[in-house]
């Protein structure tokens, strides 16, 4: 009788372990979409016969499983306690049919409100070099939830996505993809392109604009070609608008800007929609300098948006520059110290600074090289803000535009800010 019961009981246990294990497979299985609506991540589920040739999906136990060797660092522990999951694609060929798979993640990005951080257009015409590049962020004022990163490139020919989830600091997302060998796979190095933490949402729809501070290793060559790696990911000023309207102007401006110790460094691009009619200053006169077209950079190194603060750098199309210096003299009253070059070599201090333009198929470019040491400086050394605005003139149609739009009254409270800038000694 005890046999048979024992027998009873092991076929029971039999038959529901049979029912169990795939009634547990199946909620398994139903609580997976529910596990990948995690904010931040974004399931690689396009197109499932394409074969990545490196897959990497990391969980937070695996992480700290793989990274157990390095937790006693300091900088590595407080990465690890902020992400959830890493995920990583490679296919090695940036083909018809990975470009559909990025458009796809794209859309995603964009559905999901995902914000642009880097974007570097494939093949644009100032820079190419025949690559994308695009990171995205999901967050808040106060964290990122979530990283994707895009790089493509036909040299070496391959696609890489990453997406990082977790509670991310914002000022710590450079040194995280720096230090993505800790977790097993390559390092991003993005010439510093993100050291500064996320633009605050509550101010993009204000007129007053931000900018991130980006310091790179390796300057660009001051010649006009717009080729330089650092360019490639540098924070980008766009949307000019118009002085007047307040409204996008028809031929838009885009600036780029990085620094080092010893300069500050811009990248202009001038779209015209028509070439034959840029106004160029052939005798190079410097008493008409402004009867041409011309492009602007104004800081304001203490952050006071005030007019006597301000110092102006500015070219035009035939590659003449001009310095101009906002001062305030002993009566109190403002004055101007214009100190202009064209074929005239007299005054150092504008001599300085360097500028290099070139005329394109859509336009005209310019890159300039400020000195640290031509302007007055803060001595603090934490990171600080400063006032900064780029703006354009276009002789043919009247139309003055900014970036940080201050209007025709000229109220520099509403110059744009260049946050976190670490100033040289």
């Amino acid at each position: 009788m005890k046999l048979q019961t024992t027998f009873t009981l092991l076929f029971t246990v039999f038959c529901l372990t049979i029912w169990i294990v795939p009634m547990h497979q199946v909620l398994a299985q139903e609580k997976q979409p529910k596990q990948q609506t995690k904010k931040g991540l974004i399931p690689f589920d396009y197109l499932d016969e394409m074969e990545a040739q490196v897959e990497v999906n990391l969980t937070d136990r695996l992480i700290n499983l793989v990274t157990k060797s390095v937790r006693s660092k300091p900088e590595v522990a407080g990465l690890i306690g902020m992400i959830d999951g890493i995920y990583l694609r490679t296919y090695n060929e940036y083909g018809e049919a990975e470009s559909g798979m990025i458009k796809y993640y794209k859309n995603i990005l964009k559905e999901n409100k995902w914000e642009v951080l880097v974007r570097v257009k494939e093949k644009p015409k100032a820079f190419e070099k025949g690559e994308l590049v695009e990171i995205s962020l999901l967050y808040d004022e106060n964290v990122a939830y979530g990283i994707f990163v895009i790089f493509a490139s036909h040299d070496p020919d391959e696609v890489t996505l990453i997406n990082i989830v977790g509670e991310i600091a914002p000022d710590k997302i450079t040194e995280l993809l720096g230090n993505l060998s800790k977790f097993g796979m390559t390092d991003i190095d993005l010439e510093g392109t993100l050291k500064t933490g996320v633009e605050p949402k509550a101010k993009r729809d204000t007129v007053q604009k931000e900018i991130l501070a980006v310091k790179t290793e390796k300057p660009p060559v001051i010649d006009g070609k717009l080729d330089d790696n650092c360019w490639k990911t540098a924070p980008q000023a766009d949307g000019f608008t118009h002085e007047n309207t307040g409204k996008p102007v028809k031929d838009q401006t885009i600036v780029k800007i990085v620094y080092t110790d010893k300069a500050i460094y811009l990248a202009w691009y001038i779209y015209d929609s028509d070439l034959e009619k840029i106004v160029i200053n052939p005798k190079q006169n410097p008493q008409q300098f402004l009867d041409s077209d011309s492009v602007c950079f104004s800081i304001d190194p203490f952050h006071t948006h005030q007019s006597t603060h301000r110092t102006l750098f500015m070219t035009n199309p035939s590659g003449q520059k001009k310095y101009v210096r906002t001062t305030t003299g002993k009566s109190g009253q403002q004055k101007h110290v214009r100190i202009t070059t064209g074929n005239w070599n007299k005054h150092k201090l504008n001599d300085n600074w360097n500028v290099a333009v070139k005329t394109v198929d859509d336009g005209w470019v310019a890159e300039m090289e400020i000195p640290w040491k031509a302007l007055d400086n803060s001595d603090i050394t934490e990171p600080i803000q400063m006032g900064i605005n780029f703006s354009r003139k276009q002789k043919r149609t009247g139309e003055n535009s900014w970036w940080s739009n201050i209007g025709v009254e000229k109220q520099y409270k509403n110059d744009g800010n260049w946050i976190r800038v670490i100033s040289p000694p």
